[in-house]
């Protein structure tokens, strides 16, 4: 196999898990810059599940030292995963989002002129081949948590979208990054350190030194300062096993601009309430509608704010900042199926994304 035919063998694995990876010629330019060829065929033993350091090397038929030395640089610039397992250690591939795209980027280990080409081929990438791949997952990969400060009593939101309760009874070990898409967009002059990871993914930046572990309480200060600023809390589209949580803003969120700029409406999964405005209560000062509102969902219409149920999120900034308390959460009458699971999530997104492939009708 040359080595064009390696890459091209790379790019199809990664394109096989549920959020996928199309190929394009800025796709495999990245490739070739994330894995050298040294690292390629290393790289092509791995996969999206778990294998040790002894599967990786007898895989490889190469002494396990030489394998361990490549698999950890290959770690350290963000390209595969690496986590201690007992005695062991543990390597694997990981997805574009979350995974490629952002610890690629916080890594540090790309120098200034890679790093600018990078950004440049990530964000061309994006708007030619990936944003379709994105918009179309179904169901959305990333759901939207309401703001804290948005709701007075817990039962006005479901216990799995209370976002400071999910760090307290899930996170085990909490890391805090930079944001991955406003660091490549500079589209907005929102704060960048507010990117969250638990567990697993907490651990790998932690000891690759791709982000600073913090505690519960920092975390929600994170969540905090974050609505202050307008940036919407998402994480991934599950009930457990909390993996990220994202603060994203409309200008710079790939994850979220299909939704805002590209006419995706189902690309985000929206949470289980609509805010609620009461007309006596509404001065039509325009700070919903103007400035917190990241989806344009609220107008004035003869001076009064109206929601468009169709399109509001459920973010809850509005309630936040509106002078007369004029704004508040209602429930939907219907609840958003949320899977159990971030497996069960992957499940369902790679059976939905098989069908459509099959579908003589699709276009990629």
């Amino acid at each position: 196999m040359d080595l064009r035919d390696k890459y091209l063998k790379l790019v199809e694995m990664l394109d096989s898990n549920p959020v996928g990876a199309p190929n394009s010629k800025e796709f495999m330019e990245m490739m070739e810059i994330f894995f050298p060829e040294e690292h390629l065929d290393l790289a092509l033993l791995l996969s999206f599940k778990n294998q040790t350091l002894e599967e990786v090397a007898q895989a490889a038929n190469r002494p396990k030292e030489e394998v361990e030395k490549i698999l950890e640089e290959m770690a350290a610039r963000g390209t595969i995963l690496s986590k201690a397992s007992g005695d062991t250690r543990k390597y694997r591939l990981w997805p574009i989002y979350a995974g490629l795209f952002e610890y690629t980027s916080m890594s540090g280990k790309f120098d200034d002129a890679t790093r600018e080409r990078l950004y440049q081929l990530w964000h061309h990438y994006y708007k030619k081949t990936l944003l379709h791949e994105v918009g179309e997952t179904n169901p959305p990969w990333k759901r939207v948590l309401p703001a804290m400060e948005s709701y007075m009593q817990p039962d006005e939101v479901l216990t799995y979208e209370i976002a400071a309760d999910l760090i307290r009874t899930q996170a085990k070990r909490i890391a805090l990054g930079v944001c991955a898409c406003r660091d490549i967009e500079k589209k907005c002059d929102k704060p960048i350190d507010t990117c969250l990871a638990f567990d697993e993914a907490a651990g790998f930046m932690i000891e690759y030194n791709l982000g600073k572990e913090i505690t519960v309480d920092e975390a929600i200060g994170v969540l905090k300062r974050a609505e202050e600023a307008g940036l919407v809390h998402m994480s991934s589209n599950n009930k457990n096993n909390l993996l990220f949580m994202c603060n994203c803003c409309s200008d710079c969120c790939h994850l979220f601009r299909p939704y805002t700029e590209f006419n995706y409406p189902d690309t985000v999964g929206k949470s289980s309430v609509l805010a609620d405005i009461s007309a006596d209560l509404c001065t039509g000062c325009g700070i919903c509608s103007e400035k917190r509102c990241p989806v344009k969902a609220i107008k004035l219409v003869d001076g009064i704010a109206v929601v468009n149920d169709d399109l509001c999120i459920g973010c809850g900034l509005c309630v936040t900042t509106c002078p007369t308390k004029a704004i508040s959460l209602a429930k939907k009458p219907e609840i958003p199926n949320v899977p159990e699971t971030l497996g069960e999530l992957s499940k369902i997104i790679g059976k939905t994304k098989k069908e459509n492939r099959a579908d003589p009708r699709y276009v990629r």
